[in-house]
């Protein structure tokens, strides 16, 4: 089968400036290891939004990224019942509603973010976390009486309150932004918190469940949505299969 995958999620080129110093954001490495978890049998071509009429001609569609779609791309995208797999909080909007009405199936990141995109669309998804190799999260027996923050640095991305619950808390907190993950994930290992208090809806953050991996106290609020509940390693295990099931 080829499928084609259109989003902007995946740079053209890995030294694109629009990329986080170090590393990638969330909804970059969501798409890129789903991508690589592909079977055998179906080869997956990567298209830009800005090529979208490209993916016409490809046996599957699927789309993650719709922010960069016109109306009439969205529209006619949606003639092809793609699978559709929103990594964040939609714009409202007509085509973008018809989009995930024709989806098959439409998909979020969490039941948290299925709620908030069924509040405005009327479209029920199912959801996928995306697949995160728990294999790669170090283990420690040391950690350290710390909170960690690490996010893009952004608003949204609750910094300021994390350091208000770090000081309430009389915790010292080390505040990680545009490193490489692997750095990331290492000190994950050796704090005893990991804080993310998002100032609005953050659909289901990957670095929430590697904190989990990585055996952190999790500090968050309702604006985050959460994995399945069950044994991590359970429910990730079944991220891949369930999506690539639904191609």
């Amino acid at each position: 089968m080829r499928l084609a995958w259109v989003t902007h999620h995946v740079a053209r080129d890995v030294d694109e400036s629009w990329m986080l110093p170090g590393g990638l954001g969330g909804a970059e490495l969501t798409d890129a290891a789903m991508i690589e978890q592909a079977p055998t049998d179906i080869s997956v071509d990567v298209i830009h939004a800005d090529d979208w009429e490209q993916a016409l001609d490809y046996d599957r569609v699927v789309v993650t990224g719709t922010d960069l779609l016109s109306d009439k791309a969205m529209r006619r995208l949606a003639d092809t019942s793609p699978l559709v797999w929103v990594h964040h909080e939609q714009t409202p909007n007509a085509a973008r509603r018809e989009l995930f009405a024709q989806a098959k199936p439409f998909v979020t990141m969490s039941r948290e973010h299925s709620q908030v995109e069924h509040s405005w669309s009327d479209v029920p998804s199912v959801w996928c976390h995306g697949h995160i190799d728990l294999t790669e999260i170090p283990q420690s027996d040391n950690k350290q009486t710390a909170a960690l923050w690490a996010a893009r640095n952004h608003p949204q991305k609750g910094l300021l309150a994390a350091r208000r619950w770090a000081r309430a808390h009389d915790l010292p907190l080390t505040e990680f932004s545009s490193v490489p993950r692997s750095e990331v994930l290492e000190s994950m290992a050796s704090h005893e918190y990991f804080v993310f208090l998002p100032q609005a809806f953050d659909s289901c953050p990957r670095t929430l469940i590697e904190a989990e991996a990585a055996e952190c106290k999790i500090v968050t609020n309702a604006r985050a949505g959460r994995r399945d509940e069950g044994p991590l390693e359970e429910v990730m295990a079944a991220q891949a299969s369930n999506f690539w099931g639904w191609v």
